[in-house]
């Protein structure tokens, strides 16, 4: 009886481990960010750690690669994954025959392979000795590898940004595809009676219908590219690093007293993930208001 009634007691062991392992490390990083360390004899709470990544141009540098990369790739997936929605939408609703499942199929195949396979696709094509720059050789459009430019192992961070783009594009096109499964056929059928051409039927009435989605699958990606680490740990620079690559290179090579500050890292990174969270979700709230959608 008391399963049937209360079904979330099942729930509350899993929830329980969850809750002490997310949320026990993140109170322990806090509290060692702030000082309180006692494996290394500290007991009082400080600023100290804090205070020294402000005053670390690594920190600097690193924030402003991790904003740059996380960015670029957030916008470049977004255009990509609406592409491909709006694409599959309008393939879906001109087409006869279930042929567009094929299209379904590969533009999510990107979602089946890790990040970490992603990345090592990446070096493996567009490296300078990789297998795009020797088909522009071959085809006489350099005239040697070496004049490709470099788009892997680069302090812009443009192999990272090209890994997660296309890893992202699917996610994104994913989660904006069910919306655009609600505009019905005669949607379209309406808008050619009043002599609206593809363009315009995308830009009035599709553009408006996926914005919302588009915007949170925009953001999701954001914050996941703004805190990943092994991508960037594999393709990337030794300097500058992203920030999670720097907090980790903090903890591991560093000393017992530098931990404080790898923590603090950590604690940077989920504030600005939080603060984001809330700009994102006062803007959605507004749009949503001034639509009429609220």
């Amino acid at each position: 009886m008391w399963q049937k009634n209360k079904p979330y007691l099942l729930l509350l062991p899993a929830i329980s481990v969850i809750v002490l392992l997310f949320f026990g490390g993140l109170f322990d990083g806090l509290l060692k960010s702030f000082g309180y360390f006692p494996a290394i004899g500290e007991t009082r709470f400080t600023l100290t750690a804090y205070t020294a990544l402000l005053r670390s141009s690594e920190f600097w540098e690193s924030l402003e690669l991790t904003l740059r990369v996380a960015m670029l790739s957030s916008l470049l997936a977004a255009i990509l994954g609406a592409g491909i929605a709006i694409s599959l939408f309008m393939l879906n609703k001109s087409a006869n025959s279930g042929g567009t499942q094929i299209w379904h199929r590969l533009f999510q195949l990107p979602l089946t392979i890790p990040h970490l396979v992603g990345g090592y696709i990446i070096v493996l094509l567009f490296m300078q000795s990789g297998f795009i720059s020797r088909i522009f050789a071959n085809l006489g459009m350099i005239d040697a590898i070496t004049e490709f430019p470099v788009l892997v192992n680069d302090s812009f961070g443009w192999g990272i940004i090209l890994t997660y783009a296309w890893k992202e594009a699917p996610f994104v096109s994913l989660l904006i595809y069910p919306v655009l499964s609600r505009i019905h056929r005669s949607w379209r059928d309406v808008a050619r009676v009043f002599g609206a051409s593809n363009w315009n039927f995308i830009r009035e009435i599709v553009l408006p219908v996926i914005l919302p989605a588009w915007t949170i699958a925009t953001f999701i990606v954001f914050v996941f590219t703004f805190s990943a680490f092994e991508v960037p740990f594999l393709i990337g620079v030794t300097y500058p690093t992203v920030l999670p690559v720097y907090s980790y290179q903090l903890y591991t090579s560093g000393t017992l007293a530098d931990r404080p500050e790898a923590l603090a890292v950590n604690i940077v990174l989920a504030v600005l993930t939080v603060l984001l969270g809330l700009v994102v979700y006062y803007f959605s709230k507004r749009w949503n208001v001034l639509k009429g959608w609220d």
